[in-house]
């Protein structure tokens, strides 16, 4: 919901992702901070730290005493193999995903040629398939185990990065073969659930095995690291897609999202959950 808010407001009040209307949509920045400040606010005035609170200093720096931290953390995953595999898995699943986030309104404005009542209409409908896919997933990997969940939201993946970039020719095809004549952005529209389902349900995949991997004593540290994991993703998937869109253009640099979710799947066949899951179990 929060999301949704803050997105509306965007699309609705700042405009559209061009250069001609540079003026309106910088203050996407500091509308965001604005936003991250209020919805903060209920767990700074609520919400209470428990224990009591202590003082540390590191000695070196806390350049060094965050780079020891990891290097410490690295050295505890050599003994959960498998959570070290899942990180790397996530860390291509992560960067492709971002990408999705980051560009998806940009590749329509740009490749689609959508309107602004679809573009408003494509962020409903994902919103909504990312909570069903997160919904009927889970209940999935209940039945199925969280490893085959994530892999299957992988498939998934690739199948909406191919609609993605195959939009254009599912449009002439239509036009050609069936006598169909839809527009680009209605197409575009119904890819939008697939992707949808996918953001929501990947991404609770790989939450539930983190956990399912992670030690008691050490759940906040590998949490703490999934998440470092997933911020190297951003900055990678997203330094990567601009040099490819600067070198191929946005519709032939999306296809490097399937080439990433490719390698999670082929990454993540290399898990396996019950004997992580024992490792986890053995140390605590």
């Amino acid at each position: 919901v929060g999301g949704m808010v803050s997105a509306m407001f965007v699309l609705l009040v700042l405009g559209d992702v061009s250069a001609e209307n540079y003026e309106r949509i910088r203050w996407v920045g500091p509308w965001a901070a604005f936003f991250f400040f209020v919805a903060a606010l209920p767990t700074f005035i609520w919400v209470r730290e428990p224990g009591v609170a202590a003082s540390w200093q590191p000695a070196g720096g806390y350049l060094r005493a965050g780079i020891a931290q990891v290097t410490s953390t690295l050295t505890h995953m050599e003994a959960h193999r498998d959570l070290a595999v899942l990180m790397v898995s996530v860390f291509f699943a992560m960067s492709g995903i971002n990408i999705i986030i980051a560009y998806s309104f940009i590749y329509g404005s740009q490749v689609i040629g959508w309107d602004e009542q679809v573009r408003t209409l494509m962020f409903v409908i994902v919103q909504i398939t990312a909570a069903a896919g997160a919904l009927g997933f889970g209940l999935l990997q209940d039945r199925i185990g969280a490893v085959r969940t994530y892999r299957i939201t992988l498939v998934l993946w690739m199948a909406a990065i191919a609609l993605i970039w195959g939009t254009p020719l599912i449009v002439d095809g239509l036009a050609r073969f069936a006598g169909i004549h839809w527009q680009a952005q209605y197409v575009f529209l119904v890819v939008g659930t697939v992707a949808g389902m996918s953001l929501g349900s990947c991404q609770s995949a790989t939450r539930t095995l983190v956990g399912l991997f992670s030690p008691l004593a050490r759940t906040a540290e590998f949490f703490g690291f999934w998440g470092l994991s997933m911020r190297l993703a951003s900055v990678f998937g997203l330094l990567a897609i601009g040099l490819l869109q600067a070198l191929f253009g946005l519709h032939m640099a999306i296809l490097f999202c399937l080439l990433l979710f490719a390698i999670a799947w082929q990454v993540a066949a290399r898990i396996d959950e019950a004997r992580g899951r024992l490792a986890a179990e053995a140390v605590s």
